[in-house]
């Protein structure tokens, strides 16, 4: 894992993208986070320097990989024995590699995270390989590593199961 750059444009960049796009359909959160996921879109796409593409099925494309960035925001470090996850409702989508980034804050009341830190690489996994390795966690079940109740269903793997390959 690593801490990659980000800056006050891209937050800016993030929060206007995320203003003007509303709810997402399928969207776990009801959109509450889609600027997260688009901060942790521009991120990494800046550290790799290419342009995100948005297409329905990956984010980016690097080194002829299209690459699906997958965000998670936390109130601390990511550690090697927490989890990353790929909602069942983003199982439609069919990138070649799904990376990975926790978002690091200061604080965080309900769905409302405040005081970025870092943004953090913490691997990727190639799509398939990701799909036969991870286990579910059923809606309403709780995450062991982090307490978090799942809201649907969703596809984990611990952090220290990545590959560490994307690398600028």
């Amino acid at each position: 894992m690593i801490v990659i750059p980000h800056d006050k444009k891209m937050l800016q960049k993030a929060a206007a993208w995320s203003k003007k796009l509303g709810g997402l359909k399928n969207s776990i959160t009801k959109g509450a986070g889609n600027t997260a996921g688009r901060l942790g879109e521009l991120a990494v796409a800046n550290y790799l320097g290419v342009d995100i593409e948005d297409k329905k099925d990956y984010d980016l494309v690097y080194n002829g990989e299209k690459l699906e960035v997958k965000t998670k925001r936390r109130t601390v470090a990511p550690r090697w024995d927490y989890d990353v996850s790929v909602a069942t409702t983003s199982t439609h989508q069919h990138p070649d590699r799904y990376v990975f980034v926790s978002l690091e804050f200061e604080r965080k009341e309900k769905w409302e995270y405040f005081g970025l830190k870092n943004v953090w690489l913490c691997g990727d996994k190639n799509a398939q390989e990701y799909m036969d390795s991870a286990f579910l966690h059923k809606m309403g079940s709780t995450d062991w590593s982090n307490g978090f109740k799942t809201i649907v269903d969703m596809w984990n793997m611990r952090i220290h199961d990545l590959d560490q390959t994307i690398r600028a």
